[in-house]
């Protein structure tokens, strides 16, 4: 067992024993123990117990935030148990009346920094509770006001006989909303603490936060039942919750939960190095296992000044270590920007790679409908004809369309590797769409669910448009039918005077058939390579 474990098993059991024999005095002084100095005797354990914890507390604990919330707890149970001690030294009064209210100052706050300090837990040093986190001092800080007035409202405590004392009182509406407050908070903070006491990656739970949380529960149960032997040894709901508290957060930072101090004496006894810790006036806080021989503090004050020969084959050096690692941490954060400046530009330069080569692409595969696009806008600006110019307009909005949503067929085809079939009915649709405002009846009918690779549904928008471009000057019907199943069969039926024989040398695999109505048919299967 380590020296550390052995000293906090020392401390505990040292504990204990001072609350076991305040617990024997607080029986024994209502049987055969009669002075009141050993009532002052018991609340002195007491407080220092707290104060103790509470000077541990400043010593150990490593973050902030949680230091100052563990603090300001520990603070609150000293100043509770002298609110309690004064008042029971003084005759019954206005003052013993406000040490009365006093208590509710602790019993409203710590239950409020015990949430904010759990919520503090694992996060960084700088961290800082959210704003809306302020509010609950406010909320706090009015239920306290509520009670420091009561004489002039008795919302908390009723006096039924016209006598302000606390021999004889009744609870208002604003006693039960401060407990509402109180339970809340404390419900929470353990609920908190539940949740972050689960290891990484795990469903186990570290149980020793559960330990005084189970006494607590088990406390409060026997109180209220009024059982016995816990009323004789244990009465003080004062004393018992504020044990439970401090036992709740000290299992936290005995198991690791709150960060602290501890674990050098572990480090120091497995590292094989001679390691000798000082403190500013060269006395010894920790030495390691291999450092069989320990300086001596005027050895250590000698080599501050110059080099000192322990023996024939020791040589005894001072160096300023502090400013070498301050040195090398400045270096190492001028890296570490310089790095994500690199990384940052490299970025911008392989997003800025890879959007020219999808604007590449883009203008690659549409220039001829961007060269077909200028030369009807050239043709438009010429021509003073109504019925002239409505026909080009409505051929630049059909090549248009296609020039659009064939960039956006590119742009989700990289994206995310694959067209679905929902993705090329879009296109489909809209380009139906405008060919019907030209005046050509045009209707696409899809059958199936899938998904493409970008080729496939590239090739059918393609071929589409191919035969759009081709007979659009006579063109009077239209009717495109994809059939999705074991293979994708893509069938066009069109009326119009020009010959689409030439598109099968554009798309291989491509069918080409005219009835005796002069209907032209175009069909063509595709494997559902890419497709589901």
């Amino acid at each position: 067992m380590s020296k550390a474990a052995k000293k906090s098993i020392l401390f505990a059991l040292a504990a204990l024993v001072l609350i076991g024999f305040a617990m024997w005095v607080r029986w024994a002084s209502r049987s055969i123990l009669h002075h009141v100095g050993w009532v002052y005797l018991r609340s002195g354990i007491y407080l220092f117990l707290f104060s103790a914890w509470g000077f541990s507390i400043h010593l150990r604990i490593v973050q902030t935030q949680v230091r100052r919330y563990l603090l300001g707890i520990s603070g609150l149970m000293v100043l509770w148990m002298l609110f309690r001690s004064i008042k029971y030294a003084m005759n019954p009064g206005g003052v013993y009346r406000y040490l009365w209210y006093g208590y509710h100052l602790p019993m409203l706050f710590i239950p409020t920094l015990s949430v904010l300090l759990v919520m503090s837990l694992g996060h960084p040093e700088h961290y800082r509770p959210p704003r809306w986190t302020r509010a609950m001092y406010f909320l706090a800080g009015g239920l306290f006001l509520l009670v420091l007035t009561n004489d002039l409202h008795q919302w908390v405590f009723t006096f039924p006989n016209g006598v302000m004392s606390d021999l004889d009182y009744g609870y208002g509406a604003g006693y039960y909303l401060g407990l509402v407050w109180e339970l809340m908070c404390a419900a929470w903070a353990m609920a908190l603490i539940l949740i972050k006491c689960r290891l990484p990656q795990s469903r186990v739970y570290l149980s020793l936060p559960l330990i005084p949380f189970a006494f607590s529960v088990a406390y409060v149960y026997a109180y209220v039942t009024k059982i016995q032997w816990v009323w004789v040894l244990a009465g003080d709901l004062t004393v018992a919750q504020c044990l439970m508290f401090a036992g709740i957060f000290e299992s936290c930072i005995q198991c690791g939960l709150i960060q602290s101090n501890l674990g050098y004496d572990e480090l120091l006894e497995a590292t094989t190095l001679p390691v000798q810790i000082t403190d500013g006036d060269f006395s010894t806080k920790h030495i390691s296992a291999a450092m069989e021989h320990p300086l001596l503090q005027s050895q250590l004050r000698q080599i501050t000044e110059n080099t000192m020969r322990l023996d024939s084959n020791t040589l005894l050096k001072h160096h300023p270590l502090r400013e070498e690692l301050e040195q090398t941490r400045d270096e190492l954060r001028d890296i570490g920007d310089l790095l994500a400046a690199e990384n940052a530009q490299q970025a911008r330069l392989l997003q800025l790679t890879e959007k020219n080569r999808l604007y590449d692409m883009m203008e690659t595969q549409t220039a001829p409908q961007i060269a077909m696009l200028q030369e009807r806008l050239t043709e438009l600006k010429k021509t003073k004809d109504p019925d002239s110019a409505r026909r080009l307009l409505g051929q630049i909005m059909i090549i248009g369309t296609y020039i659009k949503r064939r960039n956006n067929l590119i742009f989700v085809g990289v994206q995310r590797g694959a067209i679905s079939m929902q993705e090329l009915r879009l296109c489909l649709n809209e380009s139906a769409e405008n060919l019907n405002l030209y005046g050509v009846p045009c209707k696409v009918i899809v059958t199936g669910e899938g998904i493409f690779t970008m080729e496939q549904g590239a090739q059918i928008y393609d071929l589409f448009e191919a035969v759009v471009e081709a007979g659009l000057e006579s063109m009077s019907s239209l009717l495109m039918s994809i059939e999705i199943g074991k293979q994708v069969d893509v069938n066009l039926c069109i009326s119009c005077t020009e010959n689409l024989w030439g598109l099968t040398d554009r798309f291989p695999g491509l069918q080409w058939e005219r009835d005796e109505d002069g209907l032209q048919y175009l069909t063509q299967k595709l494997e559902k390579s890419g497709g589901r």
